[in-house]
Parts: C-alpha cells; sequence; structure tokens
C-alpha cells in the first residue's frame, strides 16, 4: 500500500491561521555589558553570553552575536519545518541543518562603505520523511514564507540559499 500526498496545503483550521487581525507577539531581552566586548543575554527564564575573538579584542568566552543570529537561523528553519509537516501530516524522521553566514568585517569596522550585515547565507537541510520529492518541495515553500528568520534575511536582500535533501537526495 503507498501513500500519496497532495501538493496543496491543507486547509487551515485554527482561528490562528485564518485570523484577519494582527497578533503580534513581543519579544522582551535584557542586556549587562560585561566588559572586553562580552554581555549576558536574558530572555524569559533563560540566559546566554556573548562575546568577540581575543583577535578584536574579546575573551572567546561566548559565541558572537552573529553567531547566535546563524544559530537561530537554524532553529527557526527546524520550528518551521516541524509545524508545517505537521500541518501536511507528514512525518519527519530527522533534520540536519548547516549555515554559512558570510559578512565583509569591513562594514562592523569602519574601514569600508560595505554593509556590516551578512552578505551571503548558504546552508544544507538534510530530511529523512515520509514525503515524497513533490510534496517536500510545497512544504520548503511554505516554510520560506512562514519562517521568521528566512525572511528577515530575504527582506534585507539577502536572500538565504539553502540546499535540501531529502532522503540522500538534492532536492532540484
Amino acid at each position: 500500500m503507498s501513500t500519496t500526498y497532495s501538493t496543496t496545503p491543507p486547509t487551515p483550521t485554527t482561528e490562528v491561521q485564518t485570523a484577519s487581525t494582527p497578533q503580534l507577539a513581543r519579544i522582551r531581552a535584557r542586556g549587562t555589558w560585561t566588559g572586553r566586548l562580552g554581555t549576558d543575554i536574558a530572555i524569559r527564564k533563560f540566559g546566554f553570553a556573548t562575546a568577540e575573538p581575543v583577535a578584536v579584542g574579546g575573551d572567546d568566552s561566548a559565541p558572537t552575536p552573529m553567531d547566535y543570529v546563524v544559530g537561530s537561523f537554524l532553529g527557526c528553519i527546524a520550528v518551521v519545518v516541524e509545524l508545517v509537516a505537521n500541518e501536511w501530516d507528514v512525518t519527519i524522521g530527522s533534520l540536519e541543518l548547516e549555515a554559512i553566514g558570510t559578512l565583509d568585517r569591513r562594514g562592523f569596522a569602519g574601514t569600508a562603505d560595505v554593509s556590516p550585515h551578512f552578505q551571503s547565507l548558504t546552508g544544507t537541510a538534510d530530511v529523512e520523511s515520509d514525503a515524497d520529492a513533490e510534496t517536500f518541495r510545497a512544504i520548503i515553500a511554505d516554510v520560506e514564507r512562514r519562517c521568521p528568520a528566512f525572511n528577515l534575511f530575504r527582506d534585507a536582500g539577502v536572500t538565504p540559499a539553502i540546499t535540501w535533501i531529502l532522503g540522500g537526495r538534492v532536492l532540484a
């Protein structure tokens, strides 16, 4: 017995999915400078630190803020993949992600008239799933449309280039 999947997304069934009134979420973060280019951050009940490498004057005691941006991008992609797959009644067996953000440090250093944000973001998403390639391509399109981090990059003029691999095969 084989399972077939529709490439048409499921009909939204919850108020959140169909609401026309904005449902704004506020994220509050607090930071305390710790010296040597470091900051302790608190968000809700969680804490983490940022720091810079010794080469730029930090103590290399934590990831840089931009390291967290790349990591947060991956976390956001994973969350949205899981949510969208669940909506499509598709099982994700595993999801391995990797990304590389490239920025021109001259912008941050103020030594050239270039943007200090990422110039590019590339990566891979290696997925094991019961979905066929056509269905998963449609899921990817929905993920890219709905992922806040993906769209934050895209709106900054940096469209992430993610190579999606499904069951060991690159999706074109």
